[in-house]
């Protein structure tokens, strides 16, 4: 049976990437959790997904200007546009809601700025963090880029590795059994959009097999259920709730 990984803390139901988000998906005991990290210019390593504040959030422009003062001062959005009473978190603040949870599983997205260039020294900062925190054991880095899954390979070796690939990013890297060839010594996971993985679904089952990738993202209940049957590792959704109570149906 596959595990539920509640996608950006679960945004569908609570506002995105928040300190908010990730208590209330802690209460339903989800296998995972994934969030995203920028790095700002003045050092922090910030939990939003987006490389501009825009959309979730009350403010404007680049998330690598943010200031501390900065963060703290605007707002998050949630699901429904209303606004929640907290800041942009740092990752200090997300690691101390998760280190009391053995039993999830943190997936940690690098992100790139707005150029889509890598953060220079996010992968040694996040898994400096991670290790103070004492959450080696059951964190997985992960990008759609190459090579900051190769820095993660190389700087940070003790931790999981994951690669995102949609049908864009496969096309550029030759297609995807070219891609899953490439990336198979490297990573732990391969995280599938779910158009992709149902075109090429024999493809990955032959390649790579079910065990070692994740589908994402699956929010709407005809798809939930198809994929439950699929049963590949991971199932990712914006709304792990209504994903656990179908899989629960499905599997009565």
């Amino acid at each position: 049976m596959s595990e539920i990984m509640a996608h950006r803390g679960a945004r569908n139901l609570w506002a995105e990437n928040s300190c908010l988000g990730f208590r209330e998906t802690l209460k339903h005991d989800f296998e995972a959790i994934e969030f995203d990290l920028h790095l700002t210019d003045a050092g922090e390593l910030v939990v939003i997904h987006d490389a501009t504040l825009d959309r979730t959030t009350t403010g404007t422009g680049p998330v690598r200007s943010l200031t501390s003062e900065s963060r703290k001062a605007i707002r998050l959005k949630g699901p429904d546009g209303a606004l929640i009473d907290e800041g942009v978190p740092i990752f200090e603040d997300v690691l101390e809601i998760f280190r009391d949870h053995p039993n999830t599983q943190l997936y940690v997205e690098l992100k790139s700025d707005g150029e889509g260039r890598p953060y220079p020294g996010i992968v040694a900062k996040a898994a400096e963090m991670l290790r103070a925190y004492g959450l080696v054991d059951r964190s997985c880095l992960h990008s759609f880029d190459i090579q900051v899954v190769r820095d993660v390979r190389d700087l940070a070796p003790e931790f999981m590795r994951l690669i995102s690939v949609d049908r864009v990013w496969a096309e550029r890297q030759g297609g995807l059994e070219a891609f899953m060839t490439e990336v198979d010594d490297l990573v732990d996971v391969i995280g599938i959009h779910h158009e992709l993985f149902e075109a090429e679904f024999d493809t990955i089952v032959r390649v790579r097999g079910l065990d070692r990738v994740s589908v994402w993202t699956i929010n709407d209940p005809d798809l939930m259920r198809h994929w439950i049957a699929r049963a590949p590792r991971w199932l990712v959704s914006d709304n792990p709730v209504l994903l656990r109570e179908l899989m629960r149906k499905a599997h009565a």
